[in-house]
């Protein structure tokens, strides 16, 4: 029987959690035959945290496209892709993530191939195989949502490195990718345990991807074309059963009892939300989370350096790299239900605030939670962004952080005079006073917040994602409306904003952009829609400029243009196949995707 490397540097890069106790923390294994790892709990689990380590989960090191990178300037977070941030990019396709995931398809199936040859108890290889499919699922339903029909494999290949295990296979259409996707949950679902350590999936980790995953391409069945044959697209026949499976899986979930959304501080509803999280250690919502600080490792992310504001800006720079748009900002509602379009009037006929945070009053609590608006403390310090003053009806605007304004000299200054009031706040970019909030450590000094150094945890999947699935996946089979609007209203009593009355399709929709902001959802749910080019054609991220009134002792806002422009092509509800394997001597690949 052929031996098996099993690499400690690997085992130790990263751990996933049921969020239970910790899985990684295991003693390091050399090279073993087939045999011996198979019979050895811990070789089976060190082999196990090799296939997680490969899981392309879009997590703080997701950027431009492409897992596990150095966030670089910033500007490559998922949330840019859309109109969630105003570092507004296109969305980007990473050649090397095709390999990347083949190798990881490769190890899987290498696994389940020879745990079949081992001298084990049915129910323990039924228990291995089950979790091993649900890894190869994560990896397949990555796969199909990048590039729609890839080649599918159920056997390893014995292939070299530079190989990405697709050689001399053609594309399978679309469908069959998303059913294998189905099949593997299906039996990791019947076979895995209700509950599971910190690093493994279990019943229900199956059940929340199989939900995500079917709701996914139901969606692309009912909103989508079909082309080149079924490589990309989905028969409209199958949009009923696959959002049926999202809907069922859902309610299993719902059901089940075992989850429940966080609220473990009820009387301060940002702050619940905020801690969502932060807190992930015995989270009651959390079903799959990933883990990223551990003793044996320190493998560590660099969200706090990349997001802080310019006020607690780290000592190496960086800061700024996920500002929020005023539209994200005005997709929260006000408590009481009216929609979330700040009043500030119009130059010429202001409405005036005695301090910035007050044109924020009474907005949804979620907001708060998410994002850091000027006015507000963090850390301990007061983040202000302004653009600059009005005296006498005329503007004076800021060029640099922190300035001031001389009353008598009637102009921008370094430092204050005697007569002076602050004419610009901690912002580069005097229209961007928003800062994201969800997911920084708010303990975690600035002086600390260096590169790697942060240690938040990745809430992959909860159960707030799956209400929501399930709310869509009902209103979508037409059931009965109040379903989807009690699922949908769970969420907003957790958050203490008003309850929906009616349901509809934009008001699910609406729900998901607020609820799961900046979890790296909202790019894939503009492309399963098919709303990816309505909603982008030339489109341009808003700010907010806010003056100081020097006459009237009191603020004003403006809404004002703060970016480039984007537009998606059709073409960009799927991703090019890498020119590199179309290209390789025998590819069948084809001539890839639509449009390009």
């Amino acid at each position: 029987m052929k031996n098996i490397k099993i690499y400690l540097a690997l085992l130790l890069m990263v751990g996933l959690s049921a969020c239970n106790d910790s899985f990684l923390d295991k003693k390091p294994v050399d090279l073993l035959t087939a045999e011996q790892v198979y019979n050895s709990p811990e070789a089976v689990e060190a082999y196990f945290a090799t296939l997680y380590k490969d899981l392309p989960i879009e997590d703080f090191s997701f950027c431009n496209g492409r897992f596990g990178e150095f966030p670089a300037n910033g500007d490559g977070y998922t949330a840019n892709w859309t109109w969630e941030t105003t570092n507004s990019t296109n969305a980007a396709n990473n050649d090397e993530n095709w390999g990347k995931l083949y190798r990881a398809v490769r190890n899987v199936n290498t696994f389940i191939k020879e745990i079949a040859t081992v001298a084990l108890p049915e129910a323990t290889k039924n228990a291995y195989v089950a979790e091993a499919r649900f890894v190869r699922a994560y990896y397949y339903q990555e796969l199909v949502k990048y590039w729609g029909g890839v080649p599918i494999l159920l056997e390893p290949q014995q292939v070299d490195d530079s190989n990405t295990q697709s050689l001399n296979l053609p594309r399978s259409k679309e469908a069959e990718v998303w059913e294998l996707v189905k099949s593997d949950l299906d039996f990791a679902v019947a076979n895995l345990p209700a509950t599971s350590v910190y690093g493994r999936a279990n019943k229900y980790v199956a059940l929340a991807l199989l939900s995500r995953s079917m709701l996914h391409a139901g969606s692309i069945a009912k909103f989508g074309t079909v082309q080149l044959d079924g490589l990309v697209g989905v028969d409209p026949s199958k949009a009923t059963p696959y959002l049926q499976a999202a809907y069922d899986a859902s309610k299993a979930i719902i059901d089940g009892g075992k989850y429940s959304l966080f609220n473990k501080y009820p009387t301060d509803k940002a702050l619940n939300f905020q801690m969502l999280f932060f807190e992930l250690q015995g989270n009651s919502e959390a079903i799959f989370c990933k883990g990223w600080d551990y003793e044996s490792t320190r493998r560590t992310h660099s969200q706090d350096l990349m997001a802080l504001p310019d006020a607690i800006r780290s000592p190496i720079g960086y800061a700024n790299r996920l500002t929020p748009t005023l539209d994200m900002v005005e997709r929260f509602d006000y408590v009481d239900g009216s929609p979330g379009t700040l009043n500030i009037g119009t130059p010429g006929a202001y409405v005036h605030y005695a301090n910035p945070q007050d044109v924020f009053k009474n907005k949804d609590p979620r907001f708060f939670g998410s994002v850091i608006s000027t006015g507000t403390s963090f850390k301990g310090v007061e983040i202000t962004g302004q653009r600059g003053v009005i005296h006498n009806g005329v503007k004076y605007n800021g060029t640099a952080l922190n300035q001031y304004f001389d009353i008598d000299k009637k102009q921008i200054v370094a430092n204050p005079t005697a007569n002076s009031v602050r004419a610009t706040g901690n912002s580069n970019n005097g229209a961007s006073v928003f800062w994201l909030k969800k997911w920084l450590d708010p303990a975690r000094p600035a002086n600390l917040c260096v590169d790697w150094s942060s240690e938040t945890d990745w809430l992959d999947m909860r159960l707030g994602e799956v209400l929501l699935n399930f709310a869509e996946a009902s209103f979508e089979l037409g059931k009965p409306a109040a379903e989807a609007l009690d699922a949908v209203n769970q969420l907003r009593t957790r958050a203490g904003v008003a309850k929906l009355t009616t349901i509809d399709r934009t008001k699910i929709r609406n729900e998901r952009n607020v609820e799961l902001a900046f979890e790296n959802r909202t790019f894939w749910d503009l492309r399963r829609w098919r709303t990816l080019t309505t909603e982008f054609s030339g489109w341009i991220p808003s700010g907010l400029f806010i003056y100081y009134d020097v006459n009237a002792k009191d603020y004003v806002f403006e809404k004002t243009p703060n970016g480039g422009g984007k537009t998606y092509q059709l073409k960009d509800y799927y991703f090019q196949i890498p020119s590199s394997e179309r290209s390789k001597a025998g590819s069948l690949l084809g001539n890839g995707n639509p449009g390009y």
